[in-house]
């Protein structure tokens, strides 16, 4: 129902990994998982070697960027498992990363799914219709997501289009009641997160999973 929204993690300068005996060569921790940068960096390239065979070339990719965005999708796989979600059927996807794409989009739906909207602070209730209301693509996608999430027939959705057509304060309605499920998200990913020891080294970059990055913040702490 909902796309996982990683595709617009933040990226910052990379940082050099401090010497730390327990977390020399550990890419994350989850709880009681420890990824290893060579697993994690082994997905990266095996990416960036597809997007080479297809044509691309080297100042098509952004490395910083792939290895953060990667970083983001392991994280968001184990912290489901580390939840006790249900893993999906990953076999027909192409490789590892993919897999654990389909497995983190998944368990991202579901904490969608049962997280207990919670009313918006002021501040979120501004910038969230600054944010939404003049981009029409991410507009578009909140409509949807909030006519999915209702279970709106076709009928529906018809009458909430020319309803909203005839009345702004509609669509305002709309993009408020989806922010304020993003916002019970964005909670219980910060207690996720707290609960499991969530952590990432700093030579991913800087990691937030929120629903609206902006808007609503999940900040992976680094170690």
């Amino acid at each position: 129902m909902r796309k996982l929204r990683l595709v617009a993690v933040a990226s910052i300068g990379l940082l050099a990994l401090g010497a730390c005996g327990s977390q020399q060569g550990a890419a994350m921790f989850v709880g009681d998982q420890r990824v290893t940068e060579a697993t994690l960096d082994g997905y990266v390239d095996g990416e960036i070697d597809a997007y080479l065979e297809q044509g691309a070339t080297l100042a098509d990719i952004s490395y910083g960027d792939s290895r953060t965005q990667a970083a983001a999708i392991v994280l968001v796989a184990e912290l489901g498992r580390a939840i006790g979600l249900e893993a999906p059927d990953t076999h027909g996807a192409a490789n590892e990363l993919e897999a654990q794409l389909i497995e983190a989009g998944k368990y991202y739906d579901e904490l969608t799914e049962a997280a207990e909207p919670r009313e918006l602070t002021e501040t979120e209730d501004d910038v969230l219709m600054a944010t939404v209301m003049p981009d029409q693509n991410l507009l578009q996608r909140v409509v949807e997501e909030w006519a999915t999430s209702e279970g709106l027939t076709q009928e529906e959705f018809t009458e909430f289009t020319m309803a909203a057509q005839s009345d702004p304060t509609v669509i305002e309605e709309v993009v408020r009641a989806w922010g304020e499920q993003q916002a019970g998200l964005a909670d219980d990913l910060n207690g996720y997160i707290a609960e499991y020891d969530v952590s990432v080294n700093p030579r991913y970059g800087a990691i937030d999973i929120s629903p609206l990055i902006g808007v609503f913040k999940v900040e992976v702490p680094q170690r």
